[in-house]
């Protein structure tokens, strides 16, 4: 027979897990907050709720600008992810990834961008100036270095000159493509797993979740045998719209902020991941961190249906 915990295992539990997350919310008293940019911001409804996702132009400006104008088109309402693997990714559209032949306004591959940037600002003084940087880790798996660029995790490959890449880490928005690199054109991927990030580098990274992760995990899985394919409509999440937050009255957005990565509370927060000098571990972890392991903390004032 099966024997239930009781009460008190639950306190002492939920006791030990505040305990962790004390010295979090500390830091998190000193944290920045940054309104999401409607134009840049995408609501993605299915039957399963609204996720939200935020684009980035500035890794990948003409999959933005084409992903940007579908959106208007209302392309994907009524399309469906149509291969989801488990622990891995989810991906949807037209399924034009299935058949290259169907693939229509192909996309240049945007896998990463020089690093450091120009001033956006053509009258900003000075001379070459990176994006703001915030260091997670030096030497991981994957990357010389990680870190994070404007509350995107990120990796680059040199101190100095010479290239930045987004990271797949859970909830990374991306564009499918096939064999050519140039062979992205509609359908994209959501990360759903642990973080692909042998994918980093291979694949247009464009955007992430910034909220409703718990909607898109709910996505229906596909059979692991036939890669994810799901041939049945019974057994999709079908899309039912996606729409760009500026394309919405102010009233009837979200009201979402997102934690400035460059705030000195999110910096504190890296250094007690990194730490990890609880009294709960008995075994303290090594001072590693992976970038992907780190959620930019996000938070909602109020929905639309909370308005007065």
């Amino acid at each position: 027979m099966f024997k239930f915990c009781s009460c008190s295992f639950y306190s002492r539990i939920l006791t030990t897990t505040l305990a962790l997350f004390a010295c979090i919310a500390q830091a998190q008293d000193n944290l920045v907050w940054n309104p999401l940019d409607p134009e840049n911001t995408v609501y993605l409804e299915t039957a399963e709720g609204t996720a939200v996702i935020l684009l980035n132009p500035d890794f990948a400006p003409q999959t933005v600008r084409q992903f940007k104008r579908l959106l208007g088109e209302q392309f994907y309402r009524g399309l469906s992810f149509y291969r989801v693997i488990e622990g891995f990714v989810a991906q949807g559209g037209d399924e034009s990834d299935l058949d290259p032949a169907a693939i229509k306004n192909k996309l240049p591959a945007e896998f990463e961008i020089d690093w450091p940037q120009k001033p956006r600002d053509k009258e900003a003084a000075g001379d070459w100036v990176g994006m703001s940087w915030t260091p997670v880790q030096e030497d991981d798996l994957f990357a010389p270095f990680t870190g994070f660029i404007d509350g995107f995790p990120a990796a680059r490959d040199s101190k100095k000159g010479g290239k930045a890449w987004l990271t797949h880490c859970p909830g990374t928005v991306a564009m499918a493509r096939n064999e050519d690199p140039d062979s992205g054109g509609t359908d994209f991927y959501i990360v759903i797993g642990q973080a692909p990030r042998y994918l980093d580098r291979n694949l247009t990274v464009f955007g992430r979740v910034v909220w409703g992760m718990d909607v898109v995990q709910r996505i229906k899985r596909g059979p692991a045998l036939e890669n994810g394919v799901i041939e049945e409509d019974l057994d999709r999440t079908w899309i039912k719209r996606m729409r760009l937050a500026s394309s919405l009255d102010e009233e009837d957005r979200l009201d979402i902020y997102v934690a400035d990565t460059n705030s000195e509370g999110f910096i504190g927060m890296l250094k007690q991941r990194r730490n990890r000098s609880n009294k709960w571990f008995h075994h303290k972890p090594p001072k590693v961190l992976d970038v992907c392991q780190v959620p930019v903390p996000v938070r909602l004032e109020k929905s639309p249906s909370t308005r007065s």
